[in-house]
């Protein structure tokens, strides 16, 4: 039972820090998706050059998009013709960062190691969309399919309706299980901050700097966890082990890459272009967390004493309500409603709501479809329409990089 409090009393811990910075990060990102829409993205990044790499790279940044959302925005970007040096770019650099996860870096982590990130997120991007250009200089990489994408079949909602939307429904039910995830692995780690396991925290200690870096990117790039969720882990990381440098190198390689997709990466870009996009996540992580080993760049130390009179109101008042966002955002299952002539189809590949938005996109643009139901969680689409052409639709669906697993 003490174990269970003292989890708790972390997770607490690490909720009131986060949680102001968390909720300013979600109204951010919801105004940046209306403001930033993914046609004037593209429309800047076509030509095969540095410049389009750096703008790339700088919309990328602000944008809350995981190693699995960027996917498919990464996918449309290559049918409108953008080259594979700026989709490498994009790809490398806007997992590592977010509007969300700077707000909450800041706040947890501090000023440097968020400008350390910062600079990693755009210098790594620059790096890949430049070689990647540079090794596929006669590749033409534009599409002459027409477009069926929300970009091109534009929704008119009210821009204060679309941020709200986005910003706390959209956006967190993307992040919500990975992030509470991660705050329970946190919360286990922070037990190690406590006296009786403090002869494997020392051996662990022990190690040398750079040893501790290599075992949490070899354990970081395969699995999925998004740029917000990794920092609790990161921070606990660093106060108990005692390496600012892995801290660095989990915030670096951990959201930037997971298996999946890195297979789907391959089948957008090509296999040349992915070993670019993987080894630069890998190398520009373990050269940031060893230069902040070496500089002796500190995160504050977690605090495990935490006393109650040191919250004020307004952290309980945050802490309340992103609780609120986020169980909501769990609790909130989607059902599809399916008539008699619906069409339903199951499609394979689908892992969050940015899946779901493209999906819905490509699928109202076709004729015949009068609207559209996707379920990420359950990998259902639902047509209305009449005089369906399913080869279309799966071409539509097969565009986007996910599987028809049956119509």
């Amino acid at each position: 039972m003490n174990i269970l409090f003292n989890i708790c009393k972390n997770i607490f811990y690490l909720l009131h820090e986060m949680a102001p910075y968390l909720l300013l990060g979600f109204g951010v990102a919801g105004v940046l998706s209306v403001l930033f829409s993914k046609e004037q993205i593209q429309d800047k990044i076509g030509a095969q050059n540095f410049t389009s790499c750096l703008k790339a790279v700088l919309y990328g940044i602000p944008l809350p998009l995981c190693s699995c959302g960027v996917i498919p925005v990464s996918a449309s970007l290559k049918r409108h013709g953008a080259s594979k040096g700026s989709i490498i770019a994009f790809l490398t650099t806007t997992p590592q960062t977010g509007v969300d996860s700077i707000m909450v870096t800041y706040s947890m982590l501090g000023l440097p190691i968020l400008i350390l990130k910062l600079i990693v997120a755009l210098i790594s991007g620059l790096f890949a969309g430049i070689i990647t250009n540079f090794l596929n200089q006669n590749n033409n990489n534009s599409d002459d399919s027409i477009c069926v994408d929300q970009c091109c079949n534009k929704n008119d909602g009210g821009i204060i309706k679309r941020s709200l939307t986005y910003g706390f429904k959209t956006l967190p039910k993307d992040i919500v299980e990975p992030l509470l995830v991660g705050l329970v692995l946190a919360g286990f780690i922070g037990l190690l901050a406590q006296d009786d396991f403090s002869y494997l925290v020392e051996s662990v200690k022990n190690y040398h700097s750079i040893v501790k870096i290599l075992i949490i990117m070899i354990i970081s790039i395969p699995l999925y966890i998004c740029a917000t969720a990794s920092i609790p882990v990161a921070l606990m990381i660093s106060s108990v082990f005692g390496s600012p440098g892995a801290a660095i190198a989990l915030l670096i390689a951990g959201p930037a890459t997971n298996l999946s997709g890195i297979a789907t990466c391959n089948k957008i870009v090509g296999k040349k272009s992915t070993l670019i996009y993987v080894s630069t996540v890998f190398a520009f992580a373990f050269i940031a967390g060893v230069f902040t080993d070496f500089m002796e760049i500190n995160i504050r130390d977690y605090t495990p004493h935490m006393h109650a009179d040191h919250v004020s109101f307004f952290s309980y008042l945050c802490v309340f309500i992103l609780l609120g966002v986020l169980g909501f955002c769990l609790f909130d299952r989607k059902e599809l409603q399916e008539k008699k002539n619906s069409l339903k189809i199951r499609v394979e590949g689908m892992t969050c709501s940015h899946c779901e938005s493209n999906v819905i996109g490509s699928l109202s643009s076709l004729k015949g479809i009068n609207s559209v139901q996707a379920n990420y969680e359950s990998g259902e689409v639902i047509l209305e329409g009449s005089n369906y052409d399913i080869k279309k639709i799966q071409e539509a669906i097969h565009s986007l990089n996910y599987k028809v697993i049956s119509i």
